[in-house]
């Protein structure tokens, strides 16, 4: 059930707060002042076409039938979840793990104790939580392969294993020597020294060449147009009373014997068009959707509509239980001195706001 809430007083009570409000990308806030929206500057990107479809997604398990593409010859013992119809895992006596669920989600590890650590290492060196974005930084070629051939190698993975299409969102090339530095660098951190103290610490003393991998990170994209990841971008900002996972995106890690990790988070469903392709809302009138929001309220800083895209959101089905969308929004960004970003994303169809359900 929706919250009978003013949009204008949540957006007032959203910035007074914690910063902008965001899924896990929030900064701190800054002192409050009355201002106004500035948009100069704003990056607009424009889809190659002006009509676009509302899909019905249908998530899936990954069947049990393909699991030999990431075994092999080797026997895996598969273990239904008790409770969780279609939900399942599977393991190898080589210490090869494989679990799914109905909701698209999956994971494949070689050696899951070792890669988990490594993911674990280059997230934490590479990644930052504040802004919800991965380090830049320039891909060497490995030995194996070279770096451009082994992005779009994952991207052929992705659409063997996913029936989806995808771009990279970040890459990063892995040796002994990178690894051995990510782990030093690890040991300096607090969270490692809690850890030390609990006896719970991770480490490896025998990083060798077998471990030349790279990391990638891929989001799904749909008619040309990313689906929202999570990643790169503010997170989604919510004024009525739900929760889901919107995030839809695939990590890999690839070495000279194919792919060596692999997470898929959303990333298995059927989409179906609910109806004919509709002709879109202009970029000019989300931003005046946003500007009316915004338009009366006093803000906690000058802010600024830094960047303007269309992306494909998956959104629950607001009147069915358990059914979910695939739906074109505009994404506004809005940046403030402070360093934080927050969204709004307005329906390309209808204009509608997604935090209210729309």
């Amino acid at each position: 059930m929706k919250k009978s809430v003013s949009k204008k007083m949540f957006v007032l009570s959203v910035l007074m707060s914690a910063g902008m409000l965001l899924t896990g990308c929030s900064g701190t806030a800054a002192e409050p002042s009355e201002s106004t929206l500035m948009e100069s500057g704003a990056e607009v990107v424009l889809p190659k076409e002006q009509v676009y479809s509302v899909y019905a997604l249908t998530k899936q398990a990954f069947p049990k039938e393909d699991l030999d593409v990431f075994f092999g010859v080797s026997e895996a013992v598969i273990t239904d979840h008790p409770e969780w119809a279609g939900a399942y895992s599977a393991e190898t006596e080589e210490g090869g793990y494989f679990s799914t669920d109905p909701y698209g989600n999956f994971t494949y590890a070689k050696d899951e104790e070792r890669d988990d650590y490594i993911v674990y290492l280059v997230e934490s060196a590479y990644y930052n939580a504040g802004s919800c974005s991965f380090q830049k930084e320039e891909i060497p070629d490995l030995s194996f392969l070279n770096a451009e051939n082994a992005i779009q190698m994952g991207k052929e993975r992705i659409k063997e294993l996913t029936g989806q299409d995808s771009e990279v969102l970040a890459a990063y090339a892995l040796n002994r020597e990178i690894l051995t530095e990510l782990e030093e660098e690890y040991r300096q951190t607090q969270k490692y020294q809690e850890d030390a103290q609990r006896g719970k610490e991770a480490a490896v003393d025998d990083w060798s060449d077998a471990d030349e991998i790279y990391y990638m990170e891929y989001e799904l994209t749909k008619d040309g147009l990313p689906i929202y990841s999570g990643i790169n971008e503010p997170g989604i900002s919510m004024a009525v009373e739900t929760f889901w996972t919107a995030e839809t995106r695939i990590t890999m890690l690839l070495d000279k014997d194919g792919i060596r990790y692999i997470v898929s988070r959303g990333g298995i469903f059927d989409a179906s068009p609910e109806a004919e392709a509709q002709t879109i809302i202009s970029e000019e009138a989300a931003l005046e959707a946003v500007k009316e929001i915004y338009g009366n309220t006093i803000l906690s800083s000058q802010v600024t509509i830094s960047r303007i895209w269309l992306e494909y959101v998956v959104v629950p089905d607001w009147e069915e239980k358990e059914q979910y969308k695939l739906v074109p929004y505009w994404c506004v960004q809005i940046d403030s001195p402070s360093g934080n970003s927050s969204a709004e994303r307005i329906n390309a169809i209808t204009g509608g706001n997604l935090s209210y359900g729309e």
